[in-house]
């Protein structure tokens, strides 16, 4: 008997967590009906919410095991891509949003701009290095934490930034939170 698909505990965190509240509040600002790029969506608990507000949106994550969450969902297709060891999968211009939560490859920053149709836009979560004197974080490695303004530095120059955000979450997490739009002028 083969055996069932049990996705990562981490990736299952997916399917009862709520949607981004960060993405929630700028659904309005995206194209009706646009594609979107949901990057390393896990089980897919925002893709679930952008497919169900008209999206088309492509599910990506390194976890095959996410597949058949993600293609119950209407609306969603799935791209199994490893982001840190193999090509980039996805054509230039081809999304009116790429959306990253809670996850950090530093070497994706210029494919998620080039990715982005002209006016299209990046909204970015994940966790950031601990304010000074703290350390609460559950994300240690630096190399998965965000410094601080680190998004706004590495976009400043291709995209307006539209909001932004540092914060302690409840858990005592400390966030860094990003939306940013493709310039006509890029």
């Amino acid at each position: 008997m083969k055996e069932p698909y049990i996705p990562s505990e981490h990736s299952l965190k997916g399917l009862k967590g709520a949607p981004s509240e960060w993405v929630k509040r700028f659904i309005p600002k995206l194209p009706k009906g646009g594609r979107v790029l949901d990057l390393a969506c896990g089980c897919g608990r925002n893709t679930r919410l952008l497919a169900s507000c008209g999206f088309e949106v492509v599910g990506a994550d390194i976890d095959e095991r996410c597949r058949p969450y993600i293609e119950a969902i209407p609306g969603a297709v799935f791209v199994q891509a490893d982001f840190e060891g193999s090509p980039w999968p996805f054509e230039p211009k081809s999304f009116d949003a790429v959306l990253v939560s809670f996850y950090l490859e530093r070497r994706l920053y210029q494919n998620l701009f080039e990715v982005l149709k002209e006016d299209g836009f990046l909204i970015y979560e994940t966790f950031m290095l601990p304010y000074p004197g703290f350390d609460g974080n559950r994300a240690k490695n630096p190399d998965f934490v965000l410094k601080p303004l680190e998004l706004i530095d590495v976009y400043r120059d291709q995209m307006e930034i539209l909001a932004y955000g540092q914060e302690l979450g409840e858990k005592g997490d400390c966030f860094q939170q990003f939306l940013a739009q493709k310039s006509l002028r890029s």
